[in-house]
């Protein structure tokens, strides 16, 4: 698979849109109270709007250059989130741990560890 160059910027929107649904979930039971369906709700659905008009063209870059990967990663993001979002509180601090561990020693999980990239048909 040939690399592909990604803007950091692109990136950041990214992460700053993953947050933003991490956010909107977690404030899910918050959708019968009149503040958050007149204001919470269209400032972030505002927010989301621009910041994905913002990376649609670096999005689609990528997606052409490998659809399988991305759709990969776009699956693997999603079920992250409802991983975090579905957790206690002490899973949240193990989930954290867990994450430091790996990122101290990336190549033991990679020699260790597995993860499955499904082949799209």
């Amino acid at each position: 698979m040939e690399e592909t160059k990604t803007n950091p910027v692109h990136l950041e929107y990214l992460k700053s849109m993953l947050i933003g649904q991490l956010w909107l979930e977690a404030n899910d039971r918050l959708a019968m109270t009149t503040t958050y369906r007149q204001k919470i709700k269209q400032t972030y659905n505002r927010l989301n709007n621009d910041l994905e008009d913002l990376i649609k063209d670096g999005y689609n870059q990528i997606y052409d250059t490998d659809p399988e990967m991305v759709t990969n990663i776009l699956n693997s993001i999603e079920s992250l989130i409802e991983k975090i979002k579905g957790g206690s509180i002490d899973d949240l601090v193990m989930m954290n741990a867990v994450i430091e561990k790996y990122n101290e020693n990336r190549e033991w999980f990679v020699e260790h560890g597995s993860a499955e990239f499904l082949r799209i048909d």
